[in-house]
């Protein structure tokens, strides 16, 4: 018996259709239904059979029947859905969403939904510089971590009934407050990126840009691979988590900046300790 009647996906892209596949192909649910800004994208989720339906409630005004809603867009977009929609969500409705920081959004769901519609913020640690439903895959979240905001005690029994749908996926499910997830994915998720995106900019503005990129090997596009990534989507990211993502980049840039030091000190011999300690501080 599915845990779900119908659930509706709102954002049809890489993260919302894989959720949708993966509901499917467990048999998690009865019935998807979806809803996007774009018309193509509806589309093209039904010729895929990632959705059986458009969920028109969302855009006649009315009010959705599915039990299981999933918000699927970029953070200040659910920010903003949440704000204007929630008297569109079917009473006793369970909220969820894949916001990659949770602080900002779990403050919207708790000031602007009913007392009737439980919110359940969450955010799988998975996916891909690829973009949109073309790519999605009911695989994206196996073996992945996906964290679960524990924080209302009222939505005990409806975040266990999230979590066995989450681990049907084959994921790993981690509960933790947002202040803790958002300052923890600060430094394994949001310093990665930057990371990248300064490595691979640092490299077009070379001078002898084109020769380096001749030259380069699977180790640089191993390190500049997440530089890909949609700024809309980024954007949205690091100002709704701009503090834990400065202190992140103090702790790289301190030992950044120890590196170059020693080495515009360094001579033929050199031992380079503190680059050696860094070289080495890794767990086994």
């Amino acid at each position: 018996m599915p845990l779900w009647e119908r659930a509706t996906i709102i954002g049809c892209g890489l993260i919302g259709a894989s959720f949708a596949l993966a509901l499917r192909r467990t048999g998690a649910c009865g019935r998807i239904a979806g809803w996007d800004i774009s018309a193509r994208a509806l589309e093209e989720a039904k010729a895929r059979v990632i959705i059986d339906e458009v969920d028109d409630a969302f855009a006649s005004g009315g009010v959705s029947t599915s039990d299981l809603i999933y918000l699927a867009m970029p953070v200040r977009e659910i920010v903003r859905f949440l704000r204007e929609r929630g008297e569109q969500f079917k009473r006793g409705a369970i909220i969820t969403d894949a916001g990659s920081t949770k602080f900002e959004i779990c403050r919207a769901a708790a000031e602007n939904l009913p007392d009737d519609r439980i919110f359940i913020g969450g955010h799988p640690i998975a996916g891909s510089q690829l973009t949109g439903l073309a790519h999605a895959s009911p695989d994206l979240f196996a073996g992945a971590c996906y964290v679960l905001i524990e924080e209302d005690q009222r939505a005990a029994e409806a975040r266990a009934a999230l979590q066995r749908t989450i681990e049907l996926f084959g994921a790993r499910v981690k509960r933790m407050t947002a202040l803790e997830h958002d300052r923890a994915v600060a430094y394994i998720s949001h310093l990665p990126q930057l990371l990248s995106s300064a490595l691979a900019a640092t490299i077009e503005t070379h001078p002898q840009a084109a020769l380096l990129r001749d030259l380069a090997g699977p180790g640089y596009r191993d390190m500049t691979r997440l530089a890909a990534s949609s700024w809309t989507i980024w954007r949205d990211i690091l100002t709704t988590n701009a503090q834990p993502i400065a202190l992140a980049l103090d702790a790289m840039i301190e030992r950044l900046s120890a590196m170059r030091d020693e080495l515009k000190g360094a001579t033929e011999c050199a031992s380079l300790p503190k680059i050696e300690e860094i070289f080495t501080k890794r767990s086994s």
